[in-house]
């Protein structure tokens, strides 16, 4: 009975309902459209530092962030390695070898670092295929090279020239060679293509000395699994004295502070919207309160409690809320999806800023549905909370000074 009436008093006056249920419309759509083009954006810079090289955590002997060099690679045990693959949310586990060298073409010379990979356990975390130029994917048996396309566009070097590599091997050793390039590929990182040559781990192991030694153990998880929890499983299964775990963050704290910082911004303009709104509905929730205090008056001379009227207006703001947070959803939903999927490409400056920083001009939205969710939720208890006043003025209301107004 009281949701009957609560639902014919919210169109009593039909134009400041659809004002106010327009007022909730936009708040919901503009932060759930602008919420998820951060995080997607987010999640894409992550995904760019991630996938180029980094990976979510990364297991290294202590003190090899501060000095990488070949002396402070270490080996890992396969039982160490099936402990980590049990570990819930890790999807794989890559193995590298890094180092670096001098490298020359006899007429050029530049400094660049050798990675040796394991081509088909790194191609589960970046997709190879997409960023080879030219040539071909390493071939684990062959002691050939990929050259990030910096580096062939300094020797202006192609598929099948050569380039000397010169280096310290472990504990002293010398580490020299010619090898030929097998293929060309596009980091999507300016630092790393300008300095990133590949070749397989062994061939790398070989190179400097260093036999089933790696320096890196890159692991990379699960969709929504949290990358800090596995960090902490990481460390119960190792010698932590003599091993570090890091997370993406810690490897690169500029990207994360970058995302705190542009995040920090993002929900200040959201609090702000809400602010907007929550004034909107509290200015109509209370305009309907006070041009019905004679019938408020009247309905509790007859015997009406005030509880059910406080309830009634509960249901009455409930209802416009839900009815705007609805449209929101169903407007913004195909929308987002849309952009998920298509992300907007950025040209000019903007394209060109993102680039330099390594990352791909494009804007991409996140779709998840606790966006949605969490942003209807807020204006459903916004709008509560507005209900709080004229639900006192009711508790406080005389019947005979009510009618008398």
């Amino acid at each position: 009975m009281l949701i009957k009436i609560a639902w014919r008093n919210v169109w009593r006056n039909k134009r400041r309902s659809f004002i106010t249920i327009a007022a909730i419309f936009i708040a919901i759509f503009l932060s759930i459209f602008m919420r998820s083009l951060q995080l997607g954006m987010y999640d894409n810079m992550i995904k760019n530092v991630v996938g180029s090289f980094s990976g979510y955590v990364q297991l290294h002997s202590k003190g090899y962030w501060e000095d990488k060099n070949i002396d402070n690679s270490y080996e890992v045990s396969e039982s160490v390695l099936n402990d980590i693959k049990r570990i819930d949310g890790v999807s794989n586990i890559i193995k590298r070898l890094q180092t670096g060298v001098l490298s020359s073409n006899n007429k050029l010379s530049k400094f660049l670092y050798v990675t040796g990979i394991e081509q088909e356990d790194e191609k589960k975390l970046t997709d190879w295929s997409k960023r080879l130029i030219h040539g071909t994917l390493l071939n684990n048996n062959r002691s050939s090279i990929i050259v990030a396309k910096g580096v062939a566009k300094y020797y202006d070097a192609k598929v099948g020239d050569s380039i000397i590599l010169i280096g310290q091997g472990y504990h002293g050793m010398q580490a020299v060679g010619i090898f030929p390039i097998q293929g060309i590929i596009d980091m999507k990182n300016p630092n790393l293509n300008n300095m990133s040559v590949f070749m397989p781990l062994k061939v790398a192991q070989d190179f400097v000395s260093a036999k089933n030694r790696i320096t890196n153990l890159v692991i990379d998880k699960e969709k929504y699994f949290d990358e800090i929890k596995i960090a902490k499983e990481v460390k119960s299964k190792v010698e932590i004295q003599s091993r570090d775990v890091m997370t993406w963050k810690e490897m690169t704290p500029e990207l994360d502070q970058l995302i705190e910082a542009d995040n920090a911004g993002g929900i200040l303009i959201i609090i702000i919207l809400y602010m907007i709104v929550s004034f909107g509905i509290f200015g109509t929730v209370l305009m309907m309160t006070q041009e019905r205090l004679y019938e408020f008056g009247v309905l509790i001379s007859i015997g009406m409690k005030k509880s059910k009227l406080m309830i009634t207006l509960i249901f009455e703001t409930i209802f416009l809320t839900l009815i705007g947070v609805f449209i929101g959803f169903i407007v913004s939903r195909p929308i987002v999806n849309y952009f998920h999927f298509n992300p907007l490409r950025l040209f000019g400056s903007a394209a060109a800023q993102l680039e330099s920083a390594g990352f791909e001009p494009v804007l991409p939205f996140m779709n998840t549905f606790d966006i949605p969710f969490t942003h209807g939720l807020i204006i459903i208890i916004i709008s509560l909370i507005t209900c709080i006043y004229p639900i006192i003025i009711i508790s406080k209301l005389k019947p005979v000074k009510a009618m008398n107004r």
